[in-house]
């Protein structure tokens, strides 16, 4: 069965959505040829042109196993002021305390705040920073973030199911931004990476206003140099298409990131920020942001087979919007990647931003 269940999602990962139509016994057969010709790879003889060092990766499996948690069942929707909520919170924030992340605000990788419709309540931002390759956090910033909060519990759809767990919106995201924070961690830029897990996004984006209204968030927003929202789900497929959001005006965030599509084979259109993400209040604020938005054209999907995974996996809002043992991760692995090459380049000292 383990076995197996590799074979699963290596298939997802590589493979298009004609994975699909294949049947068990054929993704084990190709798994398997796989493994063995990596076996044989890996003990081929070294010469002078062998690396020495292994490029880092996206880590598919990792990021679905934390999807996969983060909109489980028991999470019951990561509701807005529920203790799943905060439970969701403190996991990021001991997920960014293994990677070496430090506080921004006080002591804590959770930053509290209250919000007028519950002040009797506390919520907890997320937020840390991973120092630069030579140990400090201060200079100019690269930031990136994903919100925590979903719907919760509500009322139940034709299958009686109430929980809204929000795989795509947006434990996926998450999940994404934590493997863009993992391999910053194991190669560090000039400047620092910040990594923010807003709260009650789905409250008019009341986490990320908050964080701004602090008397010391002046001192941050004015190093950050782009921002980076990931709330846009992932495409059951490799998307070829995008829109960067936050684009327009043209800065030279998205002009990296274009390039960076380009150089992958995808096409993107710029666009100007809206206020459906929590990188709007940054914006508002002066800071450069990219909200990337798959479009509808995908590699190795035709347009019907694109609408039917569409109808399959992307429940915006639904309580099935969930995980499912079927979804492919392939398109997750190109956004993750893509990410990755942004924050990478955008971190690199020698380049000039904003």
């Amino acid at each position: 069965m383990a076995l197996n269940r590799l074979a699963v999602l290596v298939s997802r990962t590589l493979f298009p959505a004609r994975y699909l139509s294949v049947t068990p016994g054929r993704r084990l057969r190709l798994f398997l040829g796989l493994a063995h010709g990596l076996v044989l790879w890996g003990c081929a003889p070294s010469g002078p042109s062998t690396l020495t060092t292994v490029p880092s990766r996206v880590d598919t499996i990792a990021i679905e196993a934390m999807a996969r948690e983060f909109s489980s069942d028991a999470m019951r929707g990561r509701g807005p002021w529920t203790a799943e909520n905060e439970m969701a919170a403190r996991l990021l924030a001991s997920q960014l305390d293994r990677l070496g992340a430090r506080p921004l605000f006080g002591k804590s990788l959770l930053v509290p705040f209250v919000a007028q419709a519950r002040p009797q309540d506390t919520v907890f931002n997320v937020v840390g920073v991973l120092p630069s390759r030579d140990g400090a956090a201060s200079g100019d910033l690269i930031g990136i973030t994903a919100h925590l909060d979903h719907l919760g519990v509500g009322a139940p759809d034709a299958s009686g199911d109430s929980i809204y767990n929000g795989f795509l919106d947006a434990a996926l995201p998450m999940a994404m931004v934590l493997d863009v924070a993992r391999r910053y961690a194991r190669s560090p830029g000039d400047r620092p990476l910040v990594v923010m897990f807003f709260n009650l996004e789905e409250q008019r984006l009341l986490g990320s206003k908050a964080l701004l209204e602090r008397p010391d968030a002046d001192a941050i927003v004015s190093r950050l140099r782009l921002l980076i929202g990931v709330d846009a789900g992932s495409p059951a497929g490799e998307a070829i298409e995008w829109q960067l959001m936050g684009g327009l005006p043209m800065h030279a965030g998205a002009h990296l990131a274009d390039s960076l599509a380009r150089s992958r084979g995808w096409t993107t259109v710029t666009a100007a920020v809206r206020p459906i993400s929590d990188v709007f209040p940054f914006a508002a604020r002066g800071v450069p942001v990219l909200f990337p938005i798959p479009g509808k054209k995908w590699k190795g999907y035709t347009e019907g087979e694109r609408d039917e995974a569409m109808r399959r996996f992307d429940h915006y809002h639904q309580p099935s919007d969930e995980w499912r043992p079927d979804f492919p991760l392939i398109g997750t692995a190109s956004f993750a990647d893509w990410l990755w090459t942004i924050v990478g380049s955008a971190s690199d000292g020698r380049r000039t931003l904003k």
